[in-house]
């Protein structure tokens, strides 16, 4: 068994938050973002394929892959990381948007 502290890979912070969102028809995911500089640190999709690190790239949605079993040829893997991350980062920045909406709502 592998343990490791997941911190932000822009300012270095180990103080993250989990941000989780459930969409009708869709798996649940978690959007990990720094509490330090706000960065989006990592998303999380509870299923097979479900992980990859925002900042470390292609190698690290490999990784999901490898883990899930899952085999495909390398094109279209590239083109799931390319859809992910995009979609991943345009997310994020809405989500990081309704939480400030809320924020100020509330005060």
């Amino acid at each position: 068994m592998e343990l490791h502290t997941q911190h932000c890979q822009y300012c270095g912070a180990t103080s993250v938050k989990n941000i989780l969102v459930r969409a009708p028809g869709e798996s649940d995911k978690v959007f990990v973002a720094c509490t330090q500089c706000n960065a989006f640190v990592a998303s999380y999709v509870i299923a097979p394929l479900g992980y990859y690190h925002h900042g470390k790239g292609y190698e690290s949605f490999l990784r999901g892959i490898h883990r899930s079993g899952e085999f495909m040829s390398g094109r279209n893997v590239k083109r799931m990381f390319e859809d992910r991350k995009e979609q991943d980062l345009e997310e994020f920045k809405k989500i990081c948007q309704m939480l400030a909406d809320r924020t100020e709502e509330e005060e």
